[in-house]
């Protein structure tokens, strides 16, 4: 996409934000529930500023994790399903949304007591800072195998008022139509505003985002050149900061609402004759997504007596139509959780300090899914009407414990109890009661040790154990067509050992190292039948792993030119994977980039900049 303008204007002049590199300055990482900043044991990637927005259109999560190692967001432009988000090979199952990895916006956890995250609410013209955690380490967050993405928006601005707009906008090309000497054009763009500012003690940012989408996808049915695969995107956020007592209180609140067409994928046999149409089955079905999400939390961050105390509160209502081949979804979800952390630290001798956290979590969440046969596009006969539950507890200890031989040890254990409930309402004659439960919970530990070599460089390596769930969609869906959850699909276990290093260079080259293995039992695998296209669900394989390498490296090249470089290469394959009709022992995970490489290279002046951006991938295994 060509983008034909960028307009811009802003009630008072302010100075460029400033780009901030994790492994050139010492940089305190919120996503940790200690802090310990960059010294962790664990691989962590942080991007700020400028770098998050510029030169982009805020359309695209891709557009604002780039050159971040270990991450591979694969984007099918399709606003009916999302970017595909993969964390060291955790992810690629996800048909929409993000899985297996845990997502936070503003303190607030948008991925879900189940394990499923959606992330079309993000404003990502907004963001000032993400913060990327590679590997599990359970202990810390919960049902997640991957690791764990914080997005922020930007802090409010500390002038009493500023006003800024964006627009950008672009073409996508052109098609003939088939019966009429002219052509339809395929175009873009987007439009976004936010007032930023104080108010005594108080700061606030009020922001608005919305992307207007034509289409690419040509239709096949209409057969005169028009588009399908059209969305239109809404999002306003509000932020509000002020002290209260020893700390400080952050309210945020967030609205969305999203109408995609889903032009679904096409045979390798149709792409390689250069066809761009949309699936027909997709557009006989008239699939698309209709959603309206509401979001509000609250946290504060402050002193309770002699020990660091961190609380947050948070609610999300999401009202859900989807068509999809096959069927009609209704969803109607609301969900909510609290979470409290107390933070303490002691000297034990001239020598050594230990630094504890200890905190809990609960989250529940309830959804009324209906599901109806697809009449080409509007609900047919009731199929599916059950009332379903998911109350998740964490409880969860760390300690560290540092020494002036420049070695620390972090420790933590967390236990999760995750109850699924399901209330069948679709009682008819010969159907039975679909009615039950099931229960996951597991104790997760993690291990790890930090090494300064020098006030530049150190080794780290940790331990860790995953727990990562089923979401309701994936115990919904059953291939034989019965209600209430999935008796046979159970939770995936993983555990990681990792190692690496970390130095920087006169302040002007920063490099990092990492060497992983997952080793992954029950690992959650989709699959679809014949007699239901278009349609997933879900099993257990019994053994796989994921293993490989990262490299990331930093440079400051001058006052004004700056490069980042980030490689990947991960080897994910299922050890013993026999299904009754096939044994896919020795295959590699599917939708997952063996080798990619990644990199920036960014001019910046007061009067503009210039960003080239290059990106070599594999070729992704089927």
């Amino acid at each position: 996409m060509a983008l034909t303008a960028v307009v811009t204007a802003s009630a008072l002049a302010q100075d460029p934000d400033p780009d901030s590199v994790v492994v050139l300055d010492p940089i305190l990482v919120r996503v940790l529930p200690s802090a310990i900043g960059t010294q962790a044991p664990y691989p962590v990637s942080v991007l700020t500023g400028s770098q998050l927005t510029r030169a982009t259109a805020s359309s695209f999560i891709e557009e604002a994790i780039r050159a971040v190692p270990g991450i591979q967001v694969h984007n099918r432009f399709n606003f009916a399903v999302g970017e595909r988000i993969a964390v060291r090979g955790f992810g690629p199952r996800s048909q929409f949304g993000v899985r297996g990895i845990r997502v936070l916006v503003d303190g607030i956890p948008a991925t879900l007591p189940d394990g499923q995250a959606t992330l079309d609410h993000l404003d990502l013209s907004g963001l000032g800072r993400v913060e990327a955690l590679r590997g599990p380490n359970a202990s810390l967050y919960g049902n997640a195998s991957g690791g764990v993405l914080h997005f922020r928006t930007a802090d409010p601005a500390q002038e009493p008022a500023t006003v800024s707009m964006r627009w950008a906008g672009g073409s996508l090309g052109s098609t003939m139509a088939a019966e009429q000497d002219d052509r339809v054009s395929n175009s873009m763009w987007t439009l976004q505003g936010v007032a930023t500012g104080r108010s005594g003690s108080a700061g606030y940012r009020v922001g608005f985002y919305t992307t207007d989408f034509d289409g690419y996808r040509r239709n096949p049915e209409t057969n005169d050149g028009t588009p399908y695969g059209a969305a239109k995107r809404t999002v306003v956020n509000g932020t509000l900061t002020l002290p209260l007592g020893e700390g400080l209180l952050r309210i945020v609140g967030n609205g969305m609402d999203l109408d995609a067409e889903n032009p679904g994928s096409l045979p390798q046999n149709v792409l390689d004759e250069g066809n761009r149409a949309a699936w027909g089955f997709n557009v006989r079905s008239g699939a698309f997504k209709d959603v309206r999400q509401g979001q509000i939390g609250a946290s504060w961050m402050g002193s309770l007596g002699s020990l660091d105390s961190q609380f947050a509160l948070w609610g999300i209502r999401r009202e859900l139509f989807n068509p999809i081949p096959g069927r009609v979804i209704d969803l109607t979800r609301n969900a909510g959780g609290v979470r409290s952390l107390f933070q303490g630290q002691t000297s034990l001798d001239k020598r050594t300090t230990f630094g504890w956290g200890a905190g809990f979590e609960i989250e529940l969440q309830r959804d009324d899914r209906l599901n109806f046969k697809n009449k080409g596009g509007e609900p047919g006969d009731r199929i599916l009407d059950q009332l379903e539950h998911v109350t998740a507890r964490g409880l969860f200890i760390q300690g560290r414990l540092d020494t002036v031989e420049r070695l620390s040890i972090l420790a933590g254990l967390r236990y999760d109890n995750i109850n699924f409930s399901a209330t069948d309402n679709f009682l008819i004659a010969g159907d039975p009661d679909d009615t039950g439960q099931r229960e996951m919970s597991a104790f997760s530990p993690s291990l790890g040790a930090v090494l300064s070599l020098s006030d530049d460089s150190e080794l780290f390596s940790s331990i860790g154990r995953s727990f990562e769930t089923p979401t309701t969609t994936e115990l919904a869906n059953r291939s034989t067509g019965a209600g209430g959850f999935n008796p046979n699909l159970s939770p995936q276990l993983g555990t990681t050992v990792e190692g690496g290093a970390r130095t920087t260079l006169g302040n002007v080259l920063g490099l990092e190292l990492s060497i992983f293995k997952t080793d992954i039992r029950d690992g959650l695998v989709p699959f679809e039948v014949a007699s239901d296209p278009g349609r997933t669900y879900f099993r257990n394989s019994a053994e796989s792993h994921h293993s490989g390498f990262e490299i990331s490296a930093d440079a400051r090249l001058s006052q004004n030119v700056s490069a980042r470089l980030a490689y990947t290469d991960v080897n994910a394959e299922y050890d013993v994977f026999i299904t009754d009709d096939n044994d896919h022992s020795g295959n590699m995970i599917p939708g997952l980039a063996p080798r990619r490489l990644d990199g920036l290279l960014m001019w910046e002046h007061t009067r503009g900049y210039i960003e080239l951006r290059g990106l070599w991938q594999d070729e992704l295994p089927v």
